[in-house]
């Protein structure tokens, strides 16, 4: 059966308009591909946005955060504290942390005293070295080896040591754009080290 002339003219335009619908729109097709990098580029702006905040929230005492905070005062100590005389003064040691006795049935958290000595190491403690002198850090704390090799005394925080964090119950300020914190009178500046905040001790 032959197809009249008239039909054949509308077969062959549907057929036109069909190939008109699947051809993309060259001015299109540019935008598409100039707002593609831009899109990326936003992509990549939210992590790195992002990545800042979550460093923001990293906080000194980060390490230490299920040690109690200086100076506050609990009721009990903790099992296995051991008692310490140091200078007249009687002492509690516990996995690094001192307590001293408060009042009738409590005990406050405090700074270890210079010149106390101790036998066993806090677990998690860091080693460091300081002009070719080796220390040993833990909880605020820095310890240095006796003669006796059995025994670890409190020294003072030695000027340019770096520790990845400290005890709850420092202050800090900041100093045209650089963060400090003040803990037992030892004053502390923040560095970053390879993504990582340390501690620098200035003071």
């Amino acid at each position: 059966m032959k197809l009249s002339t008239k039909k054949v003219h509308w077969v062959y335009l549907g057929v036109l308009i069909a190939l008109a619908a699947l051809i993309v729109n060259p001015t299109d097709l540019l935008a598409q591909r100039a707002g593609a990098p831009k899109a990326h580029h936003k992509k990549e702006h939210h992590k790195k946005a992002h990545h800042k905040k979550a460093h923001k929230k990293r906080v000194a005492h980060h390490h230490y955060r299920h040690l109690p905070k200086r100076g506050v005062v609990v009721k009990t100590l903790p099992t296995g504290a051991v008692v310490i005389n140091h200078k007249g003064s009687k002492l509690h040691f516990h996995n690094g942390v001192f307590y001293k006795p408060k009042g009738v049935a409590s005990f406050s958290v405090v700074r270890a005293p210079i010149g106390v000595r101790i036998k066993v190491l806090p677990v998690g403690h860091k080693k460091i070295v300081v002009g070719k002198r080796p220390y040993v850090y833990y909880y605020g704390t820095f310890y240095a080896k006796t003669n006796d090799s059995e025994i670890y005394e409190v020294v003072n925080a030695p000027i340019g040591a770096e520790v990845d964090a400290l005890p709850e119950g420092y202050e800090m300020e900041e100093i045209d754009g650089v963060v400090y914190y003040t803990l037992d009178d030892v004053k502390y500046m923040e560095k970053d080290t390879d993504g990582e905040p340390v501690y620098h001790v200035v003071k």
